[in-house]
């Protein structure tokens, strides 16, 4: 199983921290040896948010009000020339927010900038007041089909042709260049989300699924879905890599776990994982936090803690288990 961090562009550290701390959490990341870090997309979050969340049952999304957002491509690139070997990837960009041909040169530029270590993990979307807020109302009920074409055009574009024509229901221009990333035939994308209608679209030209903070069977369940429209495009689960972001890793915690929390001794946790790695994950984006701290804000100090433990205890536990390791489960 590779493990990725996600790094804190969503106020993780609040007044205690910036820019600056995020790429330091990076380049702690990579020096650790971990596989990956993660930037989240949101443009802010209202006082009042009237959408549903569609990943939790409650429908509340738990953000904080008024916290700063460092937007993602931006951080990517200062991630990218402050790193060297560490993946970057988002846990999502909302596609339908930015314009296709826009957003098909920033992530080219962006492989390039990286020498290939971009992982574009992409959604549709589901906070309406963003959707006003930028003047795409009229996207929010039918944001899945913009997604689809919009990456159909970015597609198109990271082809490297001399000249690209596009003929679609939303978007259309003709003779355009294209731009290949270094990844090719095109970058990494991994879809976001839940349930049947993510799974098409994973089967349709993903080469990921990424979910969000599910328990062991609940992967298992939703990994069904996504093998069944695999199965009807001549595709395999091979031809995907598994991914989510969670569980959350609670350091320190004692007694039975929450449901989509790893916690306990090491050998309990390496146990929980192995549960995770037995439904189908192959990419855990770990989320260390301390028990004893309630808030939903830490130091960079913590997060970076927690990312020692993971690397220096629990890892090489976890590794010891895999298959071939001379310790087979």
């Amino acid at each position: 199983m590779k493990i990725g961090i996600a790094i804190g562009n969503f106020d993780t550290f609040g007044k205690q921290g910036g820019t600056a701390e995020i790429l330091e959490v990076a380049r702690h990341a990579e020096r650790l040896g971990l596989d990956s870090v993660w930037l989240h997309d949101h443009l802010f979050m209202p006082a009042t948010i009237k959408a549903r969340y569609p990943y939790n049952e409650s429908g509340v999304a738990g953000f904080a009000y008024r916290q700063n957002i460092y937007d993602p491509y931006a951080m990517m690139a200062a991630v990218a020339v402050n790193t060297t070997t560490v993946q970057i990837g988002t846990s999502v960009v909302i596609v339908p927010y930015r314009n296709p041909i826009l957003q098909a040169r920033m992530l080219a530029t962006l492989d390039h900038l990286s020498h290939g270590r971009i992982v574009f993990g992409l959604g549709v979307g589901w906070m309406a007041e963003e959707f006003e807020a930028l003047g795409i109302a009229d996207y929010y009920p039918i944001r899945g089909t913009v997604t689809d074409e919009w990456m159909r055009i970015c597609m198109a574009l990271w082809d490297d042709k001399e000249s690209v024509d596009y003929e679609g229901r939303f978007h259309s221009f003709q003779g355009l260049p294209g731009m290949a990333p270094v990844q090719r035939p095109y970058l990494p994308l991994w879809v976001g989300g839940k349930g049947e209608i993510a799974a098409r679209r994973v089967a349709r030209y993903g080469t990921g699924y990424h979910t969000i903070t599910s328990t062991p069977e609940e992967l298992r369940a939703e990994l069904v879905l996504v093998d069944v429209e695999l199965e009807r495009r001549g595709r395999l689960r091979s031809d995907i890599e598994v991914s989510m972001l969670g569980p959350v890793l609670s350091i320190g915690a004692t007694g039975e776990p929450a449901p989509g929390v790893i916690s306990g001794s090491v050998d309990q946790m390496v146990n929980q994982l192995g549960e995770y790695a037995e439904a189908g994950l192959e990419h855990a984006i770990l989320l260390p936090r301390h028990a004893k701290n309630t808030s939903l804000q830490q130091t960079p100090a913590q997060l970076m803690e927690g990312m020692a433990f993971i690397a220096e205890e629990v890892l090489p536990a976890l590794h010891q288990r895999e298959p071939g390791s001379g310790d087979a489960r």
